[in-house]
């Protein structure tokens, strides 16, 4: 039942992504504004949430702990997540949205495994999970040459198509150092309920003062009108991060993980394929769903072995 519940959280991802670009047609079409909404509402359900399952929503950090520099990293590289897939998703469409950061955590996963980047323990990188990180490109190779469709106003095409293929494997790189960054926060804050907070807020805090700085009118504007789904991106988030924290002790955080970037994959697929939540339609082929299924097996390979 519990990998059941990660399957469906992870899931969840594909349509906050979708959520959040929609809302940017209603907000002027600029992603800062988006992503602020998103992450001021996932901070207060965050809040909420640490309320009621922990009894105090404030962090408990140890007297005479020091804190370094980079665990405020966090929620910039939730921010960079969160505009990445803003920026993405209708350019790219859901499925390579959703498959190209997996690369990138990966990878840094394994770089952060190797040298016990941000607090974390080392643990050795065998060939095998090498093997696996390898399947995973190759996964994704597939997924992208069996994922042609004819282009549509909007599309990105040529160079631009490859830079924002490479801006996908950047946000991975930086949700797996969120994932590192959160798991040594929550061990100096009091859980990762309260980590998650932070990480929330200090994401919210950039944003407010991007927009101050580079369109403050944006926060008088009124959205223009637009389905309800639109609005969800924030619940989202902090079901996601909620989840994540629970979860992952009494799975076991690769397990955890794993289930999350199955849901995603699963779901980023049946997004695209119905054309759902505005994704752009390009109908499930047999030969990208064995890309689907290899990216699948490479992640388990690279967390497992």
């Amino acid at each position: 039942m519990l990998l059941l519940v990660a399957l469906a959280v992870g899931g969840l991802i594909p349509i906050q992504t979708a959520a959040n670009s929609r809302l940017r047609a209603s907000v002027g079409n600029k992603p800062v504004m988006p992503a602020l909404i998103s992450f001021s509402s996932a901070l207060f359900f965050a809040v909420v949430a640490t309320t009621v399952l922990q009894g105090n929503p404030m962090p408990q950090f140890d007297d005479g702990v020091s804190a370094p520099w980079w665990v405020w990293l966090g929620g910039a590289m939730g921010v960079c997540f969160v505009l990445g897939n803003i920026l993405l998703f209708p350019r790219l469409g859901a499925v390579q949205t959703v498959v190209l950061p997996i690369l990138g955590q990966v990878v840094m996963g394994m770089c952060i495994d190797r040298f016990g980047l941000f607090g974390a323990p080392v643990l050795p990188v065998t060939w095998m999970r090498v093997a696996g990180a390898l399947v995973v490109l190759a996964g994704i190779v597939v997924v992208l040459r069996a994922g042609k469709r004819p282009p549509i106003d909007g599309d990105a095409a040529g160079l631009e198509l490859w830079l924002f293929r490479a801006l996908g494997v950047l946000v991975g790189v930086g949700s797996a150092v969120q994932t590192a960054v959160n798991g040594y926060l929550g061990t100096i804050a009091g859980s990762s309920l309260h980590a998650g907070e932070i990480n929330l807020a200090v994401g919210a805090l950039l944003l407010l003062v991007t927009v101050l700085v580079t369109s403050p009118r944006q926060l008088a504007r009124r959205p223009e009108p637009g389905p309800w789904w639109m609005w969800v991106g924030g619940l989202v988030g902090a079901t996601f991060v909620i989840s994540g924290a629970t979860l992952s002790p009494l799975l076991g955080t690769a397990t955890t993980v794993i289930a999350f970037n199955a849901g995603t994959i699963a779901a980023g697929q049946a997004l695209e394929a119905r054309g759902a939540f505005g994704a752009r339609k390009n109908p499930l082929t047999a030969t990208r769903l064995v890309g689907l299924v290899v990216i699948f097996l490479g992640v388990l390979a690279v967390r497992l072995l």
